[in-house]
This record gives structure tokens, sequence and C-alpha cells, in this order.
């Protein structure tokens, strides 16, 4: 049984059982799942978790997934070994355990919170620059919102740009094909499986439109992203890209959104950012998150958000309305979360795989090569 070790790198907390590290491991899981491999172990207990912090649920196996997925890939069972780090962003790099992280074979490097107006004036920097030479070998790096800013910078030069208002919602995105490829209406198919490599691989399976969380003041637009050499692989009019890559392909991955968002996630960061208003009235006041709540809560929300901007009593903030799952939500992104990240660990799988073959001369499946 061929193993994949992935590790999950949290920019934002130290605590081994972060909400980061936790929508990550469970996204990691459920992709798992969907493709029938051995499932992993969380780098956590949950029971006492969820007794101690209920607000941070652990997503369920869907079991549809389980038999869907197991027929988007053959060969050998496959299992994912799954380990969390938290890093300072603030801290030195010399203070971080570089060999452990340089033995995964993929990473998934979460954003942090931002403290400069200029991406090249963020701390976090040092810590990704560091990272992208200390784990060169890696079979892929994939980089999540400030991190795949701070990562675009330090390789392309890409520069950061201040939004007016943040940018909090769920939002379609379009699936964007490789140069001089078919359009999957003309292929007649729904999907996005246009050509060999990396576009395709990580795209397989998604139709547009394909919903994504967002939740950020600033931006890399997905013109300076083009200019610079990159392929845009999701996009939206209203949220900008989503998914892209560099001329390495799979090496480097780049998501400017949050696939891996539980549920009620955007609903309490709402939550957090009202409390932070009422605390400080200077701050832009929050508006309620794009295309998330359903219409009839998101119009009982408006006249909530004007009692809080009127009273700031924070006891009105025991009135939110917290999703329990993704049918109570307006826009699901789940389904298509599971599809990517279960496309990314396929596309690592056939990277490790065939470096094993042109080394060894034999597949993972333990046969020869036989000759054309």
């Amino acid at each position: 049984m061929m193993v994949v070790r992935v590790g999950v790198v949290d920019l934002l907390s130290l605590r081994p059982d972060s909400m980061t590290k936790r929508v990550f491991a469970e996204a990691v899981r459920a992709a798992t799942e969907r493709l029938g491999w051995a499932v992993p172990d969380l780098p956590f207990s949950s029971d006492p978790l969820v007794t101690e912090r209920p607000e941070f649920p652990v997503r369920q196996a869907d079991s549809r997934d389980a038999s869907a997925g197991t027929s988007l890939l053959g060969g050998d069972p496959v299992r994912v070994e799954l380990s969390c780090f938290g890093i300072d962003p603030l801290g030195s790099p010399n203070s971080v355990d570089w060999p452990a992280l340089s033995a995964m074979d993929a990473l998934i490097i979460s954003g942090s919170e931002p403290t400069a107006t200029e991406i090249a004036g963020e701390p976090c920097l040092a810590i990704i620059d560091r990272l992208l030479r200390e784990c060169a070998g890696a079979t892929s790096l994939l980089f999540s919102c400030q991190s795949a800013h701070a990562a675009l910078h330090l390789l392309h030069g890409v520069r950061r740009h201040r939004l007016a208002d943040r940018c909090h919602g769920a939002f379609d995105h379009r699936v964007h094909l490789a140069p001089g490829a078919l359009d999957p209406v003309e292929m007649g198919t729904a999907g996005a499986n246009f050509a060999d490599g990396p576009e395709a691989e990580l795209t397989a399976g998604l139709a547009t439109p394909v919903r994504v969380p967002h939740s950020r003041w600033n931006v890399m637009t997905s013109a300076d992203l083009r200019s610079a050499g990159l392929t845009v692989l999701l996009d939206s009019e209203e949220a900008q890209w989503q998914l892209a890559i560099g001329p390495q392909g799979l090496r480097h991955v780049f998501i400017q959104g949050h696939p891996e968002y539980l549920p009620d996630t955007m609903a309490r960061e709402y939550r957090r950012d009202l409390r932070r208003w009422i605390a400080d009235s200077t701050l832009p006041f929050p508006r309620i998150p794009v295309g998330y709540f359903p219409a009839e809560v998101h119009e009982r929300l408006t006249a909530h958000a004007e009692s809080v901007r009127n009273r700031r009593d924070p006891a009105l903030l025991d009135e939110l309305v917290l999703p329990a799952d993704h049918t109570e939500v307006a826009r699901d992104w789940s389904t298509h979360s599971r599809i990517f990240f279960a496309n990314w660990l396929v596309a690592v799988r056939n990277r490790r795989d065939a470096a094993a073959e042109s080394a060894t001369g034999v597949s993972s499946a333990g046969q020869e090569p036989q000759p054309a």
C-alpha cells in the first residue's frame, strides 16, 4: 500500500486542536473517503474537543462519497498519513522543525492574519520564503489565502490590493480551460477533463458553477496572475480567482478562497466581526456574508444588524443563526470541496507513483512495465 504523507501547516494558531487544523484535516479526510482510500486518523482526539469546544464540530463522513469516489481512481490502495504543524508567522524561521516539514510528500499551508498594507511588508513572508526552500522537494505545496498571496509575491512578484469592502461569502466560479482546449460543452461533457497535466487533474469532475467561500480584505486579481504567467483554473467575476498554478504545475498550487470551510464557519466569522465592532465602533461595520444564508434568514439578519448598530448590545449576538449542516446554507460547496481535495490527493499520488516507477522501473502495482 502506498503511503502519502500530508502535512497541514497552521499559521494562525499554535494550538494542537485549532480550528484551522481541524477544518483542513477534515477536508483531507473527506477527500480520502470519496476516493475509497484508507481514511487517515485525525492528529488530535475528536471526542474531548466536541465536549469542550462544541462550536467546532467534526464533519461526518458522507456514505454516498465512498461509493461514488471509488471509481475515480484505479490501482493499488493508498493510505494518507496526516500531520499538523503550528507555526508562529511572526516568529523566527529558525524555530521551525524544518526536517519534519520536509519529510512530508505534500503540504497545505494556511493563511495568517494580515498585519501590513502591502504584502511585501507582511512578517509571514520570512516563514513562507524559508518553507519554499526547505520543502522544495515536496510533490506539492498548496498555499491558502494569505500564504498564497505571500508565495505568489515571492515567486512571481504579484502585488496585493486592499479591497474597499470585505469579500465574504459563498461565490460561484467558472472552470477555465487550458489554452487551446475545447470547451466542455463542445466536448459534450459537463466536466473539465480537457487536457493532460495538472489543469485537468485539479479540475476533473468540476463543472461551472463551482461554489467556494471567500473571506478576506485583500485580493490578488486574476488579471495580475495571468500577467505574471500563472494559469487561473477557477475564476469569479465577483470574488476573482480561486484556484491557480504556476509554471511548475502541481509543485505550487494556490487557492484564494476557503473550500475547507465548515457550514457554520462564515456565520461564526460574522458573529466575531460584530463582536469586534461592538468593542470598537471605529472598525467597518460587518456585512452579512454574500450568498451564504438562505433568503429568509438573510432578511432577518438585516434587521438584526440594524439592532446591533443602534444598541451595541453583545447579548444580541446570541440570536445569530448558525447553520447545522450544508442543507442550511444558500450555496452548498461541500461536494465541490471534496472533489477538489480528492483531485489534489490523486495528483500527488500519481506524481509519487511516476517518480518511483522512473527510479526503479517498477510501478506501485509491483509489476515491471510491459514493452510497447
